[in-house]
């Protein structure tokens, strides 16, 4: 637990001292998922929780910093893992093309295909209130949350950084008590800034 407050915190300076690089190169989804579910998987039978992986198939190649998708994906599925007790947590990954409608603009300008990588689960939810909190640094939903499941509340504000120097996102979607999905969206092909 120690080590990982250590990183998460170096990460998070070196991000707002504008000091984290990427190292891009390309990679294959399907083997980044294989990895990161086999990774998650301790953590989500923890809370006695079930894994469910929805996958396009053959999703190919994309460019990008493998480590920081990685660090971004086991983030969410653990935050989904840590707030979801006797439920399902659902992974899901497609490819939105400019040829099927969902075309987006990339950092440079041209069109771009994304990778969209969504994490659901049926857990404790988070309020409206909470939700504007979310992304910000040491910030979890209140104190009880803090005391009863644990954290540094930087996991999210680091993979929300990480998102957008790929030139991606990430947005939640949640009610209370009725789980939540967070959605990352990152370009398949990263232009370095």
């Amino acid at each position: 637990h120690l080590l990982v407050l250590i990183n998460d915190i170096l990460d998070i300076s070196k991000i707002e001292a504008g000091k984290m690089d990427l190292y891009l190169e390309d990679f294959n989804i399907d083997e980044l998922i294989e990895n990161v579910v086999s990774t998650a998987q301790l953590l989500v039978e923890r809370n006695e929780n079930t894994l469910r992986v929805e996958c396009d198939r053959n999703l190919g190649m994309i460019y990008a910093d493998l480590t920081k998708v990685r660090q971004i994906l086991l983030n969410l599925l653990s935050n989904a893992a840590k707030f979801t007790k006797n439920g399902q947590i659902t992974l899901s990954v497609s490819l939105f093309c400019p040829t099927n409608g969902a075309m987006r603009s990339a950092p440079n300008g041209t069109a771009s295909s994304w990778i969209q990588f969504a994490i659901a689960d049926t857990g404790i939810g988070i309020t409206p209130e909470q939700q504007q909190h979310l992304f910000k640094p040491f910030m979890q939903g209140d104190a009880s949350t803090t005391r009863e499941y644990g954290g540094t509340g930087l996991g999210l504000a680091i993979s929300q950084r990480f998102c957008q120097m790929m030139g991606g996102e990430i947005s939640v979607e949640s009610l209370p008590l009725g789980g939540s999905c967070f959605t990352v969206l990152i370009p398949c092909e990263v232009v370095a800034p």
